[in-house]
């Protein structure tokens, strides 16, 4: 009940009254409260204070923050020779890069691979009808687009229009080939059916086979002689089938040392094949007046890294071409083409008579030519309206080829995109403004720091003023934490001149360094921070590498390198890995090699432990597990005590497992284990104080913990303040109902002694 809602108290005592009450009240109300109140307005204060501190804080932390990130000392500027349209091509250098300059030459630009069909009326038109073709016996037709080793079919019938077949290459293709209905204007057969690679490059180009008669009415008639690189398949001999297919073997008459061309025959070219999954390795090998049946086979062992060999039997006057990886062998009576300057066209392969002669006379094979392959079209066909072709260019000298103008693995961190024929050369230098822009903002951000916390903590006895944290130390350490850091000299690894550093006397030496950041312009004098910026730049192009050490640090996982038993006599037979039976994981990935790179089977084979331990090498990295590198070292080679001994080397930071069968491992000399990445580090100064503030402001920290105890304490405050209040109030309560009582017995106390009186006045009156 409040005191003083009732207004009559008090009427029966006329003492006990609701004012009285209202008073006391107050009084210890006041003198309960006062104190808290005062705390609580120290702590909002404070707390306002604080957030206008934190501010300052936050400001001096983010300059701090991108000093101690090493991307900031990393990043890098170029300076082109040309600039503008007229620009051959363009860089861009990331902080990963150690570039210094640049010149590049570009020859010729990627371009897509890209054909269109013979005219038709409407795009509604029906492409058998139209073209005059009658199909099988079921009205069908087909033909297959080859690209880069993947056959795709397209199927039609009477009832497929023009744009329905564009619908059928899409689909079918994945999005790797492109075909529309474009309108050309022309009166009577507007539409073409324009078909394109996706992506530039040589190894997207098209290439057809199927349906000669549907393939010429679209206007894209084959050439039978002229094959795509990506749709060579080769041939096997006649009559073999099925049979080892890892193998083709024939008949030789006369000695290995014989000769295959004479002097007056013209040169020719064999090429193989090896089918591994998905994939087609091709080797063309050239054929002259000196190749012997043993220098052939030397040659292929060199050309193909032994991926091919060749071997004879003279007793029976029989060879064997093998296939040493256990992939499927084909052969090629042909090899590369030349385009009209007579340069060799990587791109194609051409068959060649002489070597499909020199097949069956010299060793007794004739091929079986009826297996499709990606055939071209005629060199003068004008419905192939642009051929595909690779970037050529030049860095530096040195002549590259890439299948795309967007070139990104010249270098780490580097990107190249060409952008026309032409040359250009660039300059890449360290990138300091941004250093400086950041030093700059460091120096404001520390000043305005100092001046708000210099008045927050500051006691004037003369005045009689003090700031609000004056005796609170986590906010007064703040200025002699940040001015420690910032004070120091450190030592790093870098490099000073000996003898004259103003003449070309001076010599730079690799030697430990002492700097503080007075050397790099950054100086505190009467409390204010000041930044030199030519004082700088001079001292970071002395030796970026060493500024950065001790700005930031030197911070790194160290390589891993694992280096296994040593190992020999694999055996003569193939060794079968089981699933789960050898697994590599690293970079989060797990490889298991009982399976190649595109999921086939996988079987070690090799004729000796060289060619197994290469196998091997080579199976591991086509998994292509970035930072991870297999190889193998041969210890006393060409001994009886010849052993093989496998490495695994990890550098991008990554923790290297080998797991599977304990017995398995022991073969190549590795056993279940975990590798674990070191990481290294060195901080610099920035480094340091960035660690300090990001210390200092959580809130475990200094400051993070002092703003959290006003936020608590405020939380206290006021929790007290109200429980007293409603104490107060309950005890106020409770003495109005007792006062209430205690005047109503006084009331009637009153009116009885009233009615006495009231009696003795009567009596009285009746007497006199």
């Amino acid at each position: 009940m409040a005191v003083g809602s009732l207004g009559s108290l008090g009427i029966g005592s006329g003492v006990l009254t609701s004012d009285t009450l209202n008073k006391l009240k107050e009084a210890e109300m006041n003198a309960h409260l006062k104190l808290y109140n005062t705390q609580l307005e120290t702590n909002t204060s404070r707390q306002k204070d604080l957030a206008e501190l934190e501010a300052k804080l936050l400001a001096f932390q983010t300059a701090v923050n991108s000093l101690g990130d090493t991307s900031q000392f990393n990043k890098k500027k170029v300076s082109p020779s040309v600039s503008g349209d007229s620009a051959a091509a363009s860089l861009v250098v990331g902080s990963l890069s150690n570039l210094s300059n640049m010149k590049v030459i570009v020859d010729q630009l990627a371009q897509k691979d890209v054909y269109q069909s013979n005219g038709f009326k409407d795009k509604t038109s029906t492409v058998m009808g139209s073209l005059g073709i009658e199909g099988d016996s079921n009205g069908k037709a087909s033909f297959t687009i080859t690209q880069d080793g993947k056959d795709y079919k397209i199927e039609i019938d009477k009832s497929t229009t023009v744009a329905q077949l564009a619908e059928k290459i899409n689909s079918a293709t994945g999005g790797k080939i492109e075909a529309k209905l474009v309108n050309t204007g022309d009166r009577d057969n507007p539409y073409r059916l324009v078909v394109q690679s996706t992506e530039t490059g040589t190894k997207n180009n098209i290439s057809f086979s199927g349906d000669d008669k549907l393939l010429k009415a679209m206007g894209w008639e084959l050439d039978k002689n002229s094959i795509s690189a990506g749709g060579l398949y080769g041939f096997r001999p006649t009559g073999t089938e099925n049979k080892d297919k890892d193998k083709i073997s024939g008949t030789f008459s006369g000695n290995p040392e014989d000769k295959l061309l004479s002097s007056a025959e013209e040169s020719t070219s064999f090429t193989f094949v090896i089918k591994n999954g998905e994939r087609y390795d091709r080797f063309t090998i050239d054929i002259d007046e000196n190749t012997t049946y043993k220098s052939l086979a030397e040659d292929l062992k060199k050309q193909t890294n032994g991926k091919v060999e060749l071997s004879f039997d003279e007793s029976k006057k029989t060879f064997t071409f093998r296939a040493t990886n256990g992939g499927e062998l084909s052969l090629f009576d042909g090899g590369y083409a030349t385009d009209a300057d007579g340069n060799i066209d990587q791109a194609n392969y051409i068959r060649d008579n002489k070597a499909t002669s020199l097949l069956k006379d010299k060793f007794g094979i004739t091929l079986d030519t009826s297996t499709p392959q990606g055939y071209n079209v005629a060199s003068n066909n004008e419905n192939h309206i642009q051929k595909g072709m690779d970037a050529i260019f030049s860095v530096d000298g040195v002549k590259m080829i890439r299948s795309t103008n967007t070139i990104t693995d010249i270098g780490p961190d580097i990107t190249l995109e060409l952008k026309q024929k032409g040359e250009i050369s660039f300059n890449v230098t360290q990138d300091t403004e941004a250093i400086a822009q950041s030093l700059e903002s460091l120096a404001t951000a520390y000043n305005d720091l100092m001046i708000n916390l210099n008045a927050a903590t500051k006691y004037d006895p003369d005045a009689g003023t003090k700031g609000n944290f004056v005796g609170v130390s986590s906010i007064y350490n703040i200025k002699s934490q940040i001015n420690n850091i910032l004070l120091q000299t450190i030592t790093v690894d870098g490099t000073i001149t000996v003898g004259d550093s103003d003449t070309s006397d001076g010599v730079k030496v690799s030697s430990k360094v002492s700097l503080s950041l007075a050397d790099y312009g950054l100086t505190l004098n009467d409390g204010v921070l000041t930044f030199d910026s030519g004082k700088f730049n001079a001292k970071f192009n002395e030796d970026p590498e060493m500024a950065e050490k001790f700005f930031v640090g030197h911070n790194g996982f160290e390589d891993i390198d694992l280096t296994g038993d040593r190992v020999s006599k694999f055996g003569e037979n193939d060794i079968e890995f089981k699933e789960g039976s050898f697994t590599i994981t690293y970079n989060d990935e797990t490889i298991d090699l009982s399976k190649t790179a595109n999921g086939d089977p996988f079987k070690l084979t090799g004729k000796d432990d060289i060619e197994k331990a290469k196998n091997l090498v080579d199976h591991i990295n086509s998994f292509g597990l970035e930072g991870l590198e297999a190889s193998f070292e041969i210890i006393n080679q060409g001994n009886d005590n010849q052993q093989i001994q496998f490495r695994i080397k990890g550098t991008s930071g990554s923790n290297l497992e080998i797991q599977g069968d304990k017995d398995f491992l022991k073969k190549f000399g590795l056993s279940p284990k975990t590798i674990y990445s070191v990481y290294k580090e060195e901080t610099g100064t920035f480094g340091v104080l960035k660690n300090t503030m990001g210390e200092m402001m959580s809130s475990d920290g200094s400051f993070g913990g002092y703003k959290d105890s006003l936020t608590k304490e405020s939380k206290n405050l006021n929790e007290t303040i109200e429980n007293t209040k409603k104490s107060i109030e309950s005890r106020y309560d409770t003495m109005w109902s007792r006062w209430a009582a205690y005047d109503g017995i006084i009331a009637k106390l009153n009116n009885q002694a009233s009615v006495i009186t009231n009696m003795i006045n009567a009596a009285n009156n009746q007497n006199s």
